[in-house]
């Protein structure tokens, strides 16, 4: 789903700030007062949180879902590793070893990964022509270090998760232009088809697309973004994820590392 709140976060310069004042702290009150300035705060998003946010969000019905080729809409647990930090005095968090991805579901589905209160991921996937799926809008809202943000990159109906003809032969390509919001600019989205795959899900061998997104940033500092899928074609279902992100501004480095795996083909509600 990719951590586009990156490129927003660091353009926004606001880390020198919070160590200017972490400076100004340490020096007057010692460095008790440091830690409190940099705690790194994780709150784990359990299966019943996910599902009181999946109840509350979900309007639609589960054969619209179904009949547009989408993900049916409940709450699915992926085993999870990794974690994300700053290269600031040590600020670093790791993700649960078990995280919620919430689907809800209408004329697109709404994916949205919360692993911890402080970090989500939204990412919204719709059908089109010839069993291709697209990304028409990417959120990310995160907050560390004392700063929180929320990234909203829009991307045209030909970014694709997963492009026309469902099943993509390997080292299929294709390209796209998204735009980011505050601060505006423009983020180049690659994809890639890396062939089929077969999955291990709950006891069960599933079929599956490899597909790779990248984005690209690019403004004061450049930066990118890439992420693997393995994708079911007939209904859109991420069974796995794998992102690496490693952005620096200032001198300041963001790095996060996730690979989330499906536990489970049937949601819970």
């Amino acid at each position: 789903m990719g951590t586009v709140f990156v490129w927003q976060w660091v353009q926004q310069h606001r880390l020198l700030s919070v160590l200017v004042l972490a400076l100004v702290i340490v020096s007057s009150a010692g460095g008790t007062a440091w830690a409190l300035v940099f705690r790194t705060v994780s709150s784990p998003v359990g299966l019943r949180e996910a599902l009181r946010i999946y109840r509350r969000e979900q309007t639609g019905k589960v054969a619209a879902t179904l009949r547009n080729r989408l993900p049916a809409p409940g709450v699915y647990t992926y085993r999870t590793t990794g974690g994300e930090g700053l290269s600031l005095m040590g600020v670093q968090r790791s993700f649960p070893s078990s995280s919620s991805m919430i689907v809800a579901d209408g004329r697109c589905a709404t994916l949205s990964w919360v692993p911890i209160t402080q970090h989500t991921e939204s990412t919204t996937v719709c059908s089109g022509a010839g069993g291709s799926l697209s990304v028409p809008r990417l959120v990310t809202d995160e907050s560390i270090a004392g700063t929180t943000t929320t990234s909203v990159v829009r991307c045209p109906a030909t970014a694709y998760l997963l492009p026309p003809g469902g099943r993509t032969p390997p080292d299929a390509r294709w390209a796209a232009t998204c735009s980011l919001t505050d601060p505006a600019e423009k983020v180049a989205l690659a994809g890639a088809a890396l062939g089929p795959a077969t999955v291990a899900v709950g006891g069960h061998d599933v079929s599956v697309e490899h597909t790779r997104l990248t984005l690209t940033f690019s403004g004061t500092d450049g930066g990118t973004n890439p992420t693997d899928f393995w994708i079911v074609p007939s209904s859109g279902l991420i069974v796995r994820e794998h992102e690496t992100v490693g952005v620096t501004q200032g001198g300041v480095r963001y790095s996060e590392s996730m690979d989330i795996r499906l536990t489970g083909l049937d949601p819970a509600r």
